[in-house]
């Protein structure tokens, strides 16, 4: 049995939601919460969450943060009544948005890839690189950044770092087809693993800081905005397989 949780502080809103969830499955376990405090103090771990993001005290992406902390699987699917959305919860990894209010058609088509999504495993990218010890294969997912460094390349991973003797340019068009872009001439850093951005610094979700160039400040915000929108599109796309 599937159990999803709605959190929105506009009971109507609360109370819509979750008929539609159960008309789309009366066997679903949907548990309501009418503020982002009351779901985290009291989460017991749901397959998806329908959350609202503009909440008095703490808001959806606050809420999504806290969340993340303790499941990194639930799907998130934010309400808003907002189109401008994206930027803001980079560091929640969404599944999808769906705009208020809320619609019959919609509400079904995002369940539908959330289940067809959680079924279908998605397939690890392997790359190989000719480090200074030999031939490393890294998954895609695993690599946090590249750094240009006394006169090599550092590959720095969830588990370990590796050398290579290669221009940071060629790194960086080599990887932007895998969702890395560079935000620094010495840097090629992975867009999935970025939690924040303030001032000028990326956080990574591992806690590491990335510098982020002056001049490449507005260029490279709009690159993450366009990686992000792309990464919520992907449910459609898994549905059509």
């Amino acid at each position: 049995m599937y159990r999803i949780a709605v959190c929105d502080d506009e009971e109507a809103i609360v109370k819509e939601t979750k008929r539609l969830i159960r008309e789309w499955d009366p066997e679903v376990e949907v548990t309501c919460f009418s503020s982002g405090e009351s779901l985290v103090e009291n989460y017991e771990g749901y397959e998806a969450i329908f959350l609202d993001i503009d909440m008095d005290g703490m808001n959806g992406i606050e809420t999504g943060k806290a969340v993340r902390r303790m499941d990194k699987d639930t799907k998130i699917v934010y309400l808003t009544a907002y189109r401008d959305y994206v930027a803001g919860a980079f560091g929640v990894h969404a599944f999808q948005y769906l705009l208020k209010p809320v619609r019959k058609e919609k509400v079904w088509n995002v369940l539908e890839e959330i289940f067809r999504y959680t079924e279908i495993p998605e397939k690890k990218v392997i790359l190989d690189f000719k480090t200074v010890d030999g031939i490393a294969c890294l998954s895609v997912e695993s690599i946090y950044f590249f750094e240009y460094v006394n006169r090599k390349i550092r590959i720095v991973t969830k588990e370990e770092e590796f050398f290579m003797v290669e221009r940071i340019g060629s790194v960086a068009k080599r990887m932007e087809s895998f969702g890395f872009s560079m935000p620094h001439k010495s840097f090629v850093v992975n867009m999935f693993h970025v939690k924040n951005v303030r001032n000028q610094y990326i956080y990574l979700d591992n806690g590491m800081e990335v510098p982020l160039s002056q001049k490449k400040l507005k260029t490279w915000k709009q690159e993450l905005t366009v990686y992000l929108s792309e990464r919520l599109a992907k449910g459609k796309e898994v549905q059509k397989l």
